[in-house]
């Protein structure tokens, strides 16, 4: 018999589950903004799942990554050129 794992969106959920005193320990507004990343990474679970690291955390937090830079590109490609000086 192959050992068992726990499927990667169950992890994520435990995770999410170990950090509830850190979310709850933030101030309302940084609340709102662990709430989004966690959104985000739930939004990538496809990667995670592939990935198949021993510590989901680290595939949560490159999808957290990714899509805060794909932001940042995105609202720097909004600025006119005039300046970006």
């Amino acid at each position: 018999m192959g050992r068992t794992i726990s499927p990667y969106s169950r992890q994520m959920l435990q995770i999410e589950e170990n950090l509830s005193d850190f979310r709850r320990a933030l101030r309302k507004v940084d609340q709102e903004i662990y709430d989004d990343l966690i959104r985000i990474a739930k939004l990538q679970v496809q990667a995670g799942v592939m990935a198949s690291l021993p510590y989901p955390i680290d595939s949560m937090l490159l999808s957290m990554m990714i899509e805060l830079k794909k932001e940042l590109n995105e609202l720097k490609r909004k600025i006119p050129e005039e300046t970006k000086l």
